[in-house]
């Protein structure tokens, strides 16, 4: 898939939710009408026709990327892990779906929950946030890379395994302060504090090691101009490797990313 197909899926994903939010809202005011539903119909339906609005919105945006990206990008198929420089975007998903797109605007992989089941759609983000995730990291040929394991609980626990399952290092998080800023360490398998975290906000930070040598960097609002005539999103997320970077530092970094983006999606 290319970033012209990321589009299409998006606004086809948005137009559905669109409607069935309006059919709900149909739905309420109708049972209402026949005396089935007691209260104020207004409180009832308002819900329901923002989110529709809102996923209508989506749809028009993601038509119009869609209809603005030159049809049949010329992109190859790099390795996931050989990327330098990945765009991230977020599907539409009952916990998290995150996508990685080379600077040829062709997807080379991401990661996602192991779990999809239906049900998980219906739960509530403050219900299905306490609830223990396995995620995946996949390349674009489907081969799973690497496994993201959460525990039961509010604060961003992460513990990464190899795609033999063998653990690599694990993330834990500060919970007296979470609140404040985002605070942890990610440390190896013996235990030894390996990146430390302490990050302002999550629109953009840096991950160094303990002795700090630089090893990633995740940054929004910031795209080369040839880059801009595939990504529309001007302020879509880059996360760069820097030179020399080997494979359990970027595996314990998407296993970072999937722990303190979980529940996001566009």
């Amino acid at each position: 898939m290319d970033i012209q197909r990321y589009y299409e899926k998006s606004a086809k994903i948005s137009y559905y939710a669109a409607m069935i939010s309006l059919l709900i809202a149909i739905l309420f005011f109708v049972f209402h009408f026949v005396g089935g539903i007691a209260g104020n119909i207004i409180w009832l339906t308002l819900p329901f026709i923002i989110l529709s609005l809102n996923y209508y919105i989506r749809f028009r945006l993601y038509e119009k990327h869609m209809k603005d990206t030159p049809v049949n990008v010329p992109s190859q198929r790099t390795q996931l892990l050989d990327s330098e420089h990945l765009l991230i975007t977020f599907l539409p998903a009952p916990t998290l779906r995150m996508q990685f797109f080379n600077k040829d605007g062709a997807v080379v992989g991401e990661i996602r929950d192991q779990d999809m089941s239906w049900y998980k759609w219906l739960l509530p983000n403050t219900v299905s946030m306490f609830m223990p995730k396995r995620y995946g990291l996949y390349d674009c040929f489907g081969n799973r890379l690497a496994e993201f394991q959460t525990g039961a609980g509010l604060w961003s626990n992460m513990v990464v395994r190899d795609h033999e399952g063998n653990e690599i290092g694990r993330y834990k998080e500060n919970g007296k302060r979470a609140f404040v800023k985002t605070t942890g360490m990610i440390s190896k398998p013996d235990g030894t504090d390996w990146i430390p975290i302490k990050i302002g906000g999550l629109s953009s930070f840096q991950l160094d090691e303990m002795n700090g040598k630089k090893l990633a960097s995740f940054q929004t609002g910031w795209m080369p101009r040839e880059w801009g005539k595939l990504f529309k999103n001007p302020n879509m997320p880059i996360l760069t490797f820097h030179e020399k970077t080997d494979l359990e530092v970027k595996l314990v970094t998407f296993g970072f990313l999937s722990a303190i983006f979980h529940h996001v999606s566009n």
